[in-house]
């Protein structure tokens, strides 16, 4: 092994965890945004309503009661899981941006 290839193996290493991070808080972000559709919709409880409300409620347990939902025509908008998604997308946005600044030292 020469000096080269350790720095490349070393490379590969520290760009994984950015994209492991990325990969959550993108499906956080889509399991809130299908929660928070599904809701405004009045889905009916099928199977994969029930699955996303399964995924989505552990997410969004921390928030739940901050805000009060919106009724707008009968559509129910939770802005507690809005509230939810913003402050997720901005932690994994700090993350990201920690990540980034640690690997360019």
């Amino acid at each position: 092994m020469y000096e080269g290839e350790s720095e490349e193996l070393k490379g590969k290493k520290s760009g994984m965890l950015p994209k492991v991070v990325s990969i959550l808080v993108t499906f956080i972000q889509i399991i809130i945004g299908l929660d928070i559709l599904l809701q405004v919709f009045g889905a009916n409880e099928t199977p994969f309503v029930k699955l996303i409300n399964s995924l989505s409620e552990p997410i969004l347990q921390p928030f739940a009661g901050i805000f009060q939902p919106v009724m707008i025509d009968g559509h129910t908008l939770d802005l507690s899981a809005v509230f939810a998604l913003i402050v997720y997308s901005v932690i994994g946005f700090g993350i990201q941006k920690i990540l980034s600044l640690l690997k360019l030292k």
